[in-house]
């Protein structure tokens, strides 16, 4: 099993530049497994990066594709159609999940998935909670050919997990996986940080997450 082990790291400040300096003292993780190559063989180039300063979990991730657009304009829509990167967490370890899905321009999806039963969508409180920083901006814009390279922070208070009582990640023990995508890309693609062994294209599989763990 792949796993994620994410550092504790108090930012000087909160401010993008300080945090962009503690991005610089974490390894990277690749998020480069092609689970459907016969079908949809682009990979474009993701890297991960994860740190956490007790109530809050601090993720970016660095993209470099080609052709992209952002149509989304609002938080809980379709996220999936844009250059969208995602973090489904586990707090458990089990088939219980969040879906974190965060578009080239900040907009946000996230949602409760309990085995077995209907998915919960986050209250916009929760989802304003979440900071997010996005190199290319927040505005949508129309289809840019060629190839590019952007950036998105994440920043997720322990209370997003509003369904688990996480007070805080300190020495937790979850299980995740990590996704790029973009549905309605000219170039569609499916790729994760731990491989999938699913016969068609899903990322609603926590039976295939790999561990992390925090100090």
């Amino acid at each position: 099993m792949k796993k994620i082990f994410v550092p504790k790291i108090v930012p000087a400040t909160n401010n993008v530049s300080d945090i962009e300096k503690a991005f610089a003292l974490v390894e990277g993780h690749a998020v480069d497994c092609c689970n459907w190559p016969a079908e949809f063989p682009y990979t474009p180039k993701v890297e991960a990066k994860l740190f956490h300063s007790s109530d809050r979990l601090y993720i970016k991730f660095d993209v470099t594709e080609k052709d992209i657009q952002a149509a989304v304009a609002e938080d809980q829509g379709r996220t999936w159609t844009d250059p969208c990167v995602e973090f489904f967490v586990s707090p458990e370890g089990n088939m219980d999940y969040y879906n974190f899905e965060c578009t080239c321009t900040g907009k946000l999806l996230l949602a409760w998935h309990p085995a077995g039963e209907p998915k919960e969508s986050a209250p916009m409180g929760v989802i304003d909670s979440v900071e997010r920083h996005p190199s290319l901006g927040t505005e949508c814009f129309p289809l840019r050919k060629g190839e590019h390279s952007w950036s998105v922070i994440e920043v997720i208070p322990a209370s997003a997990l509003f369904r688990s009582g996480v007070e805080n990640w300190d020495g937790k023990k979850m299980s995740c996986n990590l996704y790029k995508c973009g549905d309605e890309l000219p170039t569609p693609h499916f790729i994760s940080w731990a491989p999938i062994e699913w016969k068609e294209p899903s990322f609603h599989r926590p039976e295939f997450f790999g561990a992390l763990e925090f100090e």
